[in-house]
């Protein structure tokens, strides 16, 4: 086992010789301080395993040094007050600035050995905790993006009309989802975005059920046919509902499910298939629905020519009641990002194809 590093902090020479001599003759590597300002900036180098600190010092008291651990990013040690104070309100503030434990002096080797030895064993399990819960949501995450591409494999969607258009909402809805976190939008959160990236790609796997005849057809569809696309978000919706009754509490699924279902509406209500109006329409759907028609527009399809950014912007001005106004505000902002990452991402998926 890796030797153990305390760092010890006080302003009295005798009880640093007194701790150092307790704690080193049972193996600790120990490093002591005679004050809170000498002690903080070796934690740029050195990370100790716990730190014994005391609290009536001169110019920076334990309180403060115990708030300015705290407030340092990255590794927090256990800390572990040694005070003569004795009164309720001292030991209640120590555990307030952040202490895990308060020891009253004088000082008794073997209570704080054994203090000392509880709070090491009790840091080491929050660890390891942590590093299974963050290694259960990683598992999480690579489950919902195979899921992903099962689905989008499954599909074919990647082998017809929309070629790399997946992609390209996908890198595009994440982009604008970012940006609407630093714009603090209201129910935008970091989780947010990484829902929207899981879930955009999924917004056509309606699709499944259009024949090619119909995806591929290059003259106008007529009006059987048109219903017969339109009907791909009802049938989205509903793969994706089995999905979400199966997994009721998952939110990636809940968004692809409102995405698939919802993002031909618009925000005037005259999209299909619920006739939507306006905040309705749930928040990610209004994202790929923006998404969605300028990627349709600056792509070459069966039916059309690929416009350049400023062609498809032009034509989007014009149907800008479709779309969110606050968004599509945000959208004409950070239109060179948007136009970048497109440009990126085709130029990107031409070259090296995505494998489903």
């Amino acid at each position: 086992m890796a030797q153990k590093t305390i760092f010890i902090v006080d302003d009295t020479s005798a009880n640093l010789h007194l701790l150092y001599e307790i704690l080193s003759g049972e193996g600790y590597l120990v490093r002591a301080f005679p004050s809170g300002q000498m002690m903080l900036p070796v934690l740029d180098r050195i990370e100790p395993d716990a730190i014994l600190l005391d609290i009536m010092m001169p110019d920076l008291d334990g309180y403060d040094v115990c708030k300015a651990v705290r407030q340092r990013p990255g590794h927090q040690p256990p800390i572990l007050f040694l005070s003569a104070l004795t009164e309720s309100y001292d030991k209640v503030k120590a555990f307030e600035v952040g202490g895990q434990d308060y020891i009253t002096k004088p000082i008794y080797p073997e209570e704080v050995l054994l203090r000392l030895d509880s709070q090491i064993k009790r840091a080491e399990e929050t660890h390891r905790l942590s590093d299974e819960i963050a290694e259960k949501e990683q598992e999480l995450k690579d489950y919902q993006e195979g899921l992903v591409r099962t689905l989008l494999r499954l599909s074919g969607l990647r082998d017809n009309e929309t070629g790399n258009h997946i992609e390209r909402v996908q890198d595009l809805s994440t982009l604008f989802a970012q940006l609407l976190l630093q714009h603090r939008h209201p129910g935008v959160s970091p989780l947010f975005v990484e829902g929207i990236r899981l879930a955009a790609p999924l917004h056509d796997i309606g699709k499944i059920a259009v024949p090619d005849s119909i995806l591929l057809k290059t003259d106008k569809l007529s009006r059987q046919e048109w219903a017969f696309m339109q009907d791909h978000v009802r049938i989205g919706g509903e793969v994706l509902q089995e999905l979400q009754a199966q997994f009721p509490n998952n939110y990636f699924i809940q968004m692809a499910y409102d995405i698939a279902l919802y993002h031909h509406e618009r925000w005037d209500g005259k999209g299909y298939a619920h006739g939507l109006k306006g905040e309705e329409i749930p928040l990610a759907a209004r994202i790929v629905s923006l998404i969605d028609v300028y990627d349709a527009l600056r792509t070459a399809r069966p039916y059309k020519q690929a416009y350049t950014h400023e062609q498809a912007l032009g034509t989007m001005r014009e149907m800008v009641d479709a779309f969110d106004p606050n968004l599509f505000d945000l959208f004409v902002v950070h239109q060179a990002d948007i136009a970048e990452t497109f440009d990126r991402t085709f130029r990107d998926h031409e070259v090296h194809p995505s494998m489903a």
